[in-house]
């Protein structure tokens, strides 16, 4: 289920972080080729180094995080919660810990085939199967959330 959804956070998030990526990247070039033309080598060896510091941070820094925390007991646990929706707020639990959140809180919702991904921010998701409902469906959270909160909804087909 993890990999399922760093696959469509992944998708939907890539192209921003590719074109910060390649801004910051042209940016560290351009003060390079600057500093080589004005014949100033330190300078020109010390953007080269940002460059390659940034190159490193921006490739290798997610693979370790991303890795970490699937290796972490929170994925591998596999821990499943319970999610009461509400009208204004939903409550997660898991048996032990109990949580409540505004849908007004969220950053953003999609909705694919088989799960709503309830974004917390840009980074962190609670993963709804859309299986998993046992009072009402999935349709009837699909058109609520859809009509409550249509600036943070979308529906991924």
């Amino acid at each position: 289920m993890y990999e399922k959804f760093l696959q469509f956070h992944y998708n939907k998030f890539n192209l921003s972080y590719t074109f910060y990526t390649a801004i910051v990247s042209i940016a560290l070039f351009y003060c390079v080729a600057m500093q080589v033309i004005n014949h100033n080598l330190t300078f020109a060896i010390i953007f080269c180094i940002a460059l390659s510091v940034f190159f490193l941070w921006r490739f290798l820094h997610p693979v370790k995080e991303v890795s970490e925390y699937y290796h972490s007991d929170n994925i591998q646990s596999q821990k499943e919660f319970v999610f009461l929706f509400s009208d204004k707020k939903f409550k997660m639990r898991d048996g032990i810990n109990f949580q409540v959140m505004k849908y007004s809180n969220l950053y953003r919702i999609f909705e694919t085939k088989d799960f709503f991904y309830l974004y917390i921010d840009k980074r962190h998701s609670y993963l709804v199967s859309k299986s998993g409902f046992t009072k009402g469906s999935s349709s009837d959270f699909s058109d609520f959330i859809k009509k409550k909160y249509w600036w943070k909804y979308k529906k991924i087909t």
